[in-house]
């Protein structure tokens, strides 16, 4: 038995006939349900899942880690594959969203028409599906491994800085282990890692996946973020999306065979024994 996880979407590809663009989106098969974490920037996640042999119209449950549109672009065209699984995210992902005077939030046109009884509004940490827990809005005790910078939520006079209520991450669980899925960890990777091992204190860790947000970034966010993986000691890294291929080097070369590049068409398993 065991947990899969299928790259549907990521910034990068090496597949034959796969496609890319800059999002995410993750196909995550348990032993009991099929769910998708993000949607991606686009419909491209749909083209992709046929290739690779997934059917969407079998997914119980779409997670989205938060509103940004390269992770809910998909939203419509996945609610018109599957007209029965159920959307959870936070009441906060809706909200105008903006990268200085970008906006980047989710389709206003598209919030105005969804049908919200299709929606699991996440109020707290929770076990969405046996094995499978959400953590959304995680604490913030290091505030150095925060990306908040040049984003906004609001219109008008209610324009403010985002700190990102609307993110979330799922841990996956096994009797020993867990395993963390964070889509771009604006609010710190190594907050997520200190809530979800707070939570589970008597597991090891076996996979982070994700995206950092530190493509680009001064040296110095990198550094918290090695520390604290040095600390945890998972015994896999893997990264893509805005962690970017240049901190992707830097990871090889401080934690070497645990790392790998989550590029579009990855398959990626977790045992459950």
């Amino acid at each position: 038995m065991e947990y899969k996880i299928i790259t549907l979407v990521e910034n990068c590809v090496y597949g034959r006939g796969l496609q890319a663009e800059h999002g995410l989106s993750l196909y995550i098969e348990t032993p009991e349900v099929r769910l998708l974490f993000d949607a991606g920037a686009s419909g491209l996640f749909v083209r992709n899942a046929r290739l690779l042999g997934v059917d969407l119209q079998r997914v119980d449950c779409l997670i989205l880690s938060h509103g940004h549109s390269d992770h809910s672009g998909g939203l419509r065209h996945f609610l018109e594959l599957n007209g029965r699984a159920r959307v959870a995210c936070r009441r906060e992902a809706f909200l105008p969203k903006f990268k200085d005077e970008r906006e980047n939030g989710m389709d206003a046109a598209l919030v105005k028409e969804l049908d919200m009884s299709r929606f699991h509004l996440v109020d707290g940490p929770e076990e969405l599906v046996p094995g499978v827990c959400l953590f959304p809005a995680v604490a913030i005790a290091d505030e150095e491994d925060t990306h908040f910078e040049r984003f906004y939520v609001g219109r008008g006079d209610d324009r403010r800085p985002d700190r990102f209520p609307d993110e979330m991450a799922v841990a996956l669980l096994t009797p020993s282990s867990y395993s963390v899925l964070s889509a771009c960890s604006h609010r710190g990777i190594t907050n997520v890692l200190r809530a979800v091992r707070t939570a589970f204190p008597s597991r090891t860790c076996d996979l982070i996946l994700g995206g950092f947000h530190i493509h680009n970034a001064e040296r110095r966010k990198y550094e918290v973020i090695a520390d604290c993986l040095r600390r945890e000691s998972p015994r896999r890294i893997g990264v893509c999306h805005c962690t970017g291929v240049d901190k992707h080097t830097l990871f090889c070369r401080d934690f070497g065979e645990k790392v790998f590049y989550n590029y579009v068409g990855r398959m990626t398993a977790i045992s459950t024994l």
